[in-house]
């Protein structure tokens, strides 16, 4: 049986917090191991309870240097806020979450989006997902990559960043490759440097305006 996803909840609002709560503890497969309200209890629960994933309001005070500093301890984050502008949700992408759904999303689009966050797979809120890439004005808020990035790139970080882009995990990228999953994560480590970004989800959005 597989260890359960450990969840630390941090919302300054206790009853949408406790909302919350309820629906991890009715998810198989979730473990809820703390929960906070604010930035400092962002950093204090990721040192005591080692969780998988926080889930985190960036409206908070310092929310978005929370994010840096999870990104940094290699802890994901899955932003769950009200704030659904185009910069709001490219900053905390830039800051290195995960996923960014807004409150009011079902239960299962919560649990749906954490089971892909644990997966290594980008989750954005399907509106939120197509107003960032068409940007404000038409005028994308990722940069491009320049001609000289893309040829950079080589033959196996090109396969690695399609198939990032197609939704897949490192587990299938490595078994449709013929790969092994430490392989995966190198050539990753590489696209992430030569992109300039930090994560699966910026790497997607760049690699998707290079397209458009």
């Amino acid at each position: 049986m597989s260890k359960p996803i450990r969840i630390v909840v941090v919302d300054s609002h206790p009853i949408f917090r406790q909302g919350v709560i309820r629906t991890i503890g009715r998810s198989d497969g979730m473990a809820l191991v703390g929960e906070g309200t604010t930035a400092v209890d962002v950093q204090r629960l990721a040192h005591e309870k080692q969780p998988d994933i926080v889930i985190l309001d960036i409206a908070i005070r310092d929310g978005l240097e929370a994010v840096g500093e999870l990104a940094a301890m290699g802890v994901k984050c899955l932003v769950l806020t009200a704030l659904d502008d185009v910069l709001s949700v490219s900053n905390a992408l830039a800051a290195g979450a995960n996923g960014y759904i807004l409150k009011g999303v079902s239960g299962l689009e919560l649990i749906g989006a954490l089971k892909a966050v644990q997966g290594g797979q980008p989750y954005v809120t399907a509106e939120l997902a197509v107003r960032l890439l068409i940007g404000v004005k038409g005028k994308s808020l990722v940069p491009k990559r320049d001609a000289k990035v893309q040829a950079a790139l080589t033959y196996r970080e090109q396969q690695v960043l399609e198939h990032i882009t197609k939704g897949y995990t490192n587990q299938e990228i490595a078994e449709r490759l013929g790969l092994t999953i430490g392989t995966i994560k190198y050539y990753l480590s590489q696209l992430f440097k030569k992109l300039h970004v930090r994560n699966r989800v910026q790497a997607v959005l760049a690699a998707k305006n290079q397209s458009s």
